[in-house]
């Protein structure tokens, strides 16, 4: 069954609404192609906006009814910021998708740029390993490779490996 909306529900401020009615907005604004995305980041930042883990959950049960292509529209708009937990809301992450997240590039008014990217490299390591290393392949073979790929790539490999290597010499040891 499906739930009539109230004549007014159109007309509130996107904060007033539900994450289901903010999600069902997102839905119907890129189908329409009546913004840019870069106009529709603000909206995924208020729509990720999370009060905790509740917030996330409902968020990632919202994302699984969504089309692939719409969440990769979803991802393309959001900024760097709100990638990564974006990303680990998705159910089932595409190899597409993880390429998306990993060409995002932080602002150039960034204090600390290795931790952000690395926070998105952390999200889709967090999903799978190799889900990463097929998207990071990917992005590294492509002309639209951004310039501080390889170098924070090879990094976040190295940070990796080196707690693999603590947590195999202090196994219970919390990293």
């Amino acid at each position: 069954m499906v739930k009539k909306r109230k004549w007014y529900e159109k007309y509130l401020p996107f904060v007033a609404r539900s994450p289901e009615m903010q999600l069902h907005w997102m839905e119907s604004v890129f189908r329409k192609g009546s913004l840019a995305s870069h106009e529709i980041t603000p909206y995924i930042k208020l729509f990720m906006a999370s009060d905790g883990e509740g917030d996330l959950t409902l968020v990632r049960g919202l994302l699984h009814s969504l089309d692939a292509s719409l969440i990769e529209q979803m991802l393309v708009a959001a900024d760097i910021y709100d990638a990564p937990d974006l990303f680990r809301c998705i159910a089932e992450p595409e190899v597409s998708q993880a390429v998306i997240a990993l060409t995002k590039a932080p602002p150039p008014y960034e204090k600390n740029p290795q931790l952000v990217i690395a926070k998105v490299f952390q999200a889709v390591y967090d999903c799978s390993e190799e889900l990463l290393t097929q998207a990071a392949g990917m992005v590294a073979e492509s002309a639209a490779r951004p310039g501080h790929f390889q170098e924070a790539y090879e990094r976040f490999k190295e940070i990796k490996e080196d707690e693999k290597l603590l947590s195999a010499l202090y196994p219970k040891a919390i990293l």
